[in-house]
């Protein structure tokens, strides 16, 4: 079995090497130093997870997540945004953006770290599961947080079509309104 392919994305070295020493055992870890970076570095190797952190000089976080969700082949990475802004408008600019998750830098832990890594990578678009003409199909079962009109957050399933953005869907969702409204 192959090893998940994480990207962290991070402009200071010694987190950067923090969250990789975390994550090595088990995943295969890449890193790059800015957005920018990690945008060419996810093209050409897509990660079954990107872990960005929200504020770093030339392209920043959600710049780089923006980025990301507007391209093809990354629109359904998960992304877990980092950040040590732990200010309300920092988390909703990371979930409008597409966040799957978030994370405050001064009370991470490796466990929850991997907890959190887990799960996302088990939403990556990657696993391929073979068709019944023996060709490869593609799993689509993942799910985004969105922010709906009335300004709380919902799971959208991946759908080709319209999707509905349901309130009370999904425990992502209410998990992250949760972590929102802790923050007012």
């Amino acid at each position: 079995m192959t090893r998940s392919r994480i990207l962290v994305i991070d402009d200071d070295p010694l987190f950067r090497s923090l969250i990789t020493s975390m994550l090595r055992r088990d995943y295969f870890v890449s890193v790059a130093a800015d957005g920018s970076e990690g945008y060419y570095k996810a093209l050409e190797h897509p990660p079954q997870l990107a872990i960005i952190d929200v504020q770093m000089p030339g392209w920043d976080g959600l710049r780089t997540l923006q980025a990301m969700r507007a391209h093809q082949a990354l629109a359904k990475v998960p992304v877990m945004m980092l950040t040590s802004d732990a200010s309300r408008q920092t988390v909703v600019a990371s979930i409008e953006s597409g966040a799957n998750d978030y994370v405050i830098k001064t009370t991470l832990s490796k466990d929850e770290l991997l907890k959190k890594a887990r799960r996302l990578v088990n939403l990556a678009p990657e696993r391929v599961n073979p068709g019944q003409d023996g060709r490869a199909n593609k799993s689509s079962e993942s799910s985004t947080i969105a922010v709906g009109t009335d300004g709380k957050l919902a799971t959208v399933p991946a759908a080709d079509g319209e999707a509905e953005v349901d309130p009370g869907a999904g425990s992502d969702a209410a998990r992250l309104q949760a972590m929102i409204d802790n923050w007012e």
